[in-house]
């Protein structure tokens, strides 16, 4: 049994239009699935949890980033799932390393033919995280696009253009394998997939599947210029060649900024939440 998980506000009208695609399809394989609709915000993650406590164990998400996060964190033993993406969001960045067609025909014949591979995903202090985590600039960005009345990729844009002119940077103690030490960082984020943001490259050669977490940071220092000039790089996917970027492979990794900060996991928002992370593997991905 197939259990799809929709979200009717991802994508304004392509999830409805995905939707319909994808029940077409699968009455065409003549398989089996239950419909299940959120209605707001955690809602996705509560059917998740409801149906992996009955023992359903093969969910599809119709939604973008936001939705497959929420029922990621639902599932109740991530180990014995199995999960399909339909892209519908206006990001869908994880379906994007992992090579998900955004005709949701295609993607969803992805699924009907059964290939699930193995996907690792991230746990930050009991949260999970399938795609990017991190704190820092990106995460001011986030919080401005809340706060203003703009939509689309116009809104991230202002953001990110007053974020540039606005944002100091946090002092945080960095904590890994053969890492130990305190930085004036930019950004600091653990990568289980390559781009955040609707399509900037944060780290082109993250592995969903490789056992590790791809940890980036960058430090926050040479004043408005420095920062300018390496978001440019961000913007064009060249962080890594920065020269005041970090990267390395890890299973664990702890960032304990030295005042308090959100912190975003899949571009959701968290308030006063640790960030201890820490490669998971099990899941199935189709």
């Amino acid at each position: 049994m197939y259990n799809i998980i929709f979200n009717p506000v991802a994508g304004k009208k392509k999830a409805f239009e995905n939707l319909d695609v994808v029940k077409r399809i699968m009455d065409e394989c003549k398989v089996e699935y239950n419909i299940y609709k959120s209605g707001g915000i955690h809602d996705a993650e509560y059917i998740a949890r409801d149906l992996t406590q009955k023992g359903e164990t093969s969910l599809i998400v119709l939604g973008g980033d936001g939705t497959l996060n929420e029922v990621l964190n639902g599932l109740v033993d991530p180990s014995v799932c199995t999960l399909g993406l339909v892209p519908s969001g206006t990001g869908n960045d994880f379906a994007e390393r992992m090579g998900i067609p955004l005709d949701p025909e295609q993607a969803i014949r992805r699924i009907m033919a059964n290939d699930a591979k193995p996907v690792d995903y991230i746990d930050v202090s009991g949260t999970r995280s399938m795609n990017v985590a991190g704190l820092g600039m990106d995460v001011d960005v986030l919080e401005r696009c809340q706060r203003g009345n703009m939509k689309g990729k116009l809104k991230y844009l202002l953001s990110l253009v007053q974020s540039l002119f606005s944002f100091k940077g946090y002092r945080v103690h960095i904590e890994a394998e053969g890492v130990s030490e305190d930085r004036d960082v930019l950004l600091c984020a653990v990568c289980n997939g390559s781009q955040f943001g609707g399509g900037i490259r944060i780290c082109p050669a993250a592995d969903p599947a490789d056992g590790k977490l791809d940890v980036v940071t960058v430090d926050c220092i040479g004043g408005k210029l420095a920062i300018i000039k390496a978001f440019m790089e961000l913007l064009k996917g060249k962080i890594l060649e920065y020269p005041l970027t970090k990267h390395y492979l890890v299973e664990k990794v702890t960032f304990t900024p030295k005042q308090d900060c959100p912190i975003q996991l899949d571009g959701e928002l968290y308030q006063h939440h640790a960030f201890e992370a820490e490669v998971k593997k099990g899941l199935k991905f189709y």
